[in-house]
């Protein structure tokens, strides 16, 4: 029996991604990661998709030690998680907290599956 292609709406995901955020630094407040940028006079968050590697945020570093930023992140990833909307973009089911740093390319997140993204 073939599987149906999973599909995860982009506007669910930014909501997910915002509210994530808000919750995460709350909770951590002496982080000040904001990547919101306005275009068009709406707030847009710029998601950072890598599969099968990371599904998450762009952040500045080294301006936060990794160790920090790794417990920021699962909060951050706590809080997707816990949105059903986007429920499809876990592997198995589960969301793993992911942190991708590279030389002027750092994000936070987690690991996606395959899914395929709608309006």
């Amino acid at each position: 029996m073939a599987r149906s292609p999973k599909t995860v709406s982009i506007r669910h995901l930014h909501a997910a991604v915002k509210t994530a955020l808000e919750a995460a630094k709350k909770k951590h407040p002496e982080f000040k990661i904001d990547p919101a940028t306005p275009t068009g006079g709406l707030t847009t968050l710029p998601i950072y998709y890598r599969y099968p590697w990371i599904c998450g945020l762009p952040v500045p570093w080294p301006e936060y030690d990794l160790q920090n930023l790794a417990t920021f992140t699962n909060t951050f990833v706590t809080n997707l998680a816990s949105n059903e909307h986007i429920s499809a973009l876990a592997v198995d089911g589960k969301f793993e907290p992911t942190l991708h740093v590279s030389p002027g390319d750092t994000a936070i997140g987690f690991t996606p599956g395959p899914v395929s993204f709608v309006e």
